[in-house]
């Protein structure tokens, strides 16, 4: 820590404009970065008597970057001192800021006088916020992280890393904002704030960020950077199964066994899939089978692809090579399903930007590629939900209905609109009276999407949707049976004459899996009122 911020302290003066009078004193300067002690030699001739007022300034702060760059003992602060009370009658905040700095740092390494230290630090930071100093932010924010830490005031430590990773954005130093998120991750682990600290990991770990730094300075930085490697940080947040993960792809299946004992012991173990791809990579390939194979039997859709996968690799290792293209098969099925449920997530997004220039005097001639592929999404999920009519009950059935008749009512009125504007006939009544209806058929069917897809992410992001209106509450509905049609096609099976709400309810309890808390938050009622709702639902099952 102390020789980083050498570094940067060296490197900040070259970066100003300080113009060293004395030739003693800018000769010492050309030396001190690749040759301290001759730098410091060079100073030790200095007459210091024959100096201005200003040139004893700068000197006390060469000569303190100097000390502090090579061994030996400083008894006091006297030099540096002198400094800073000359630039606090003359000085700039680019001098003034540097002195208060480097006071700070030999008052907390060569004095131990910390309480000191944090103040010249504290005062330090005033002067670069003050003067937008970036460089010597980027120095002071460190300090007082560092200071923090070693005192154990993990709030003030997540506030200067944070402060330090804004910084490093300023400075566009791409190491230096990889070592600010993994100081963000470890101050949020110290806090006990497990979903923040795995934010910031992954922000470290993503391809954007590990791309802008060399594969040697990376790996320094992500696995020795405060004595903690990844699969570390992972562990103190309490997520077992990420760092199992980490540890295996690192080799260490100790540590993976470890983890996924861990894992077991708490409330939050959900699978096999971990611990099987250990026992693969260990070539206990059987063992690994018939882990994923009981995982299997009670897992999400999501899940149930990583095991298909698993088990397509285990059975070629196995020489099972039928069983493997069975598995395949699967997965092309399943890729094939989530492209579209891809086309109804973006229905919204499509009918948003259609609506933005719809009302311009071009609309026609420059939507009209928007406006086919609109259409064609349409169709598509028309001719979808047709088929799943077989398999869906009234609510699915009726909203198909709607979006078939609307999307043939589209086509057949777009094409009357061409045909009048072809003729050249002057009937501007009947144009707009066609015109209006396509709008709003075409706002009928993107609504039912859009208000669905906004209110499915209000629930997602745990907000209170107390204030939606029966028919917001109808498009969220709606638009989830769209989404999972499996889990809609068991929940027509299993009860019987569901409201609206109570399709709420269950898409909150058994998709979502929000505890009675967070539905309560949601609906705005009392965790009294869940429990009862949960019995009137039970009451209807089949």
């Amino acid at each position: 820590m102390k020789k980083l911020f050498i570094i940067l302290a060296v490197m900040a003066v070259v970066l100003g404009c300080t113009e060293w009078q004395n030739p003693q004193i800018r000769q010492a300067w050309g030396l001190i970065e690749e040759n301290p002690e001759s730098a410091k030699n060079v100073l030790v001739k200095v007459r210091t008597e024959s100096l201005t007022e200003r040139d004893k300034a700068d000197y006390g702060l060469l000569k303190t970057i100097v000390d502090l760059s090579t061994p030996g003992i400083l008894k006091n602060d006297s030099l540096i001192s002198a400094s800073i009370a000359y630039y606090n009658q003359h000085g700039d905040d680019w001098h003034r800021g540097r002195a208060y700095l480097y006071r700070g740092l030999v008052r907390w390494y060569r004095l131990a006088s910390y309480p000191s230290a944090i103040k010249d630090f504290k005062v330090a930071e005033i002067i670069s916020e003050r003067a937008d100093d970036k460089e010597l932010k980027s120095q002071t924010y460190g300090m007082l992280r560092y200071a923090n830490v070693i005192i154990n005031n993990h709030p003030q430590t997540l506030r200067y890393a944070l402060k330090m990773l804004d910084s490093s954005i300023e400075l566009n130093d791409s190491m230096f904002m990889l070592q600010s998120l993994v100081k963000c991750a470890i101050a949020y682990v110290n806090m006990h704030q497990t979903d923040s600290a795995c934010i910031y990991i992954e922000k470290a770990l993503s391809p954007q960020m590990l791309s802008l730094v060399s594969d040697e300075r990376c790996m320094s930085s992500m696995m020795t950077l405060k004595g903690k490697m990844v699969g570390d940080l992972y562990f103190l947040a309490g997520v077992y199964a990420q760092a199992a993960k980490i540890y295996q792809e690192h080799g260490d299946d100790e540590k993976a066994m470890a983890c996924l004992t861990k894992w077991k012991e708490t409330s939050h173990y959900i699978g096999y899939l971990p611990e099987a791809r250990i026992l693969k990579a260990q070539g206990q390939y059987e063992k690994a089978i018939e882990l994923v194979k009981t995982e299997l039997l009670n897992c999400d859709r999501k899940t149930r692809m990583q095991c298909m996968e698993l088990l397509s690799e285990l059975y070629e290792l196995t020489d099972n090579h039928e069983q493997a293209l069975e598995a395949k098969r699967y997965i092309k099925a399943y890729n094939d399903s989530m492209k579209y449920v891809n086309q109804v997530m973006k229905m919204a997004e499509w009918q948003q930007k259609f609506d933005e220039v719809r009302q311009t005097k071009e609309f026609y001639r420059r939507t009209s590629w928007m406006q086919g592929l609109i259409i064609a999404l349409i169709v598509v999920v028309a001719l979808a939900i047709a088929i799943g009519m077989l398999l869906h009950r009234r609510k699915v059935r009726r909203l198909s209905f709607r979006l078939d008749e609307d999307a043939s009512r589209i086509s057949e009125l777009r094409t009357n609109i061409e045909q009048l504007e072809k003729s050249g006939e002057q009937n501007g009544q009947e144009m707009e009276r066609l015109k209006e209806e396509l709008e709003n058929r075409m706002e009928r069917i993107s609504g039912t999407l859009l208000v669905g897809t906004q209110m499915f992410s209000q629930l997602q992001q745990r907000q209170c949707i107390a204030e939606a209106t029966a028919k917001e509450q109808q498009c969220l509905v709606d638009y989830f049976a769209q989404l999972r049609p499996k889990r809609w096609q068991e929940w027509e099976r299993k009860y019987s004459a569901l409201s609206t709400a109570q399709y709420i309810f269950l898409i909150m309890q058994d998709d979502l899996h929000f505890d009675d808390e967070a539905i309560a938050a949601a609906l705005n009622v009392k965790r009294t009122s869940v429990r009862s709702m949960r019995s009137r639902i039970k009451s209807r099952e089949s």
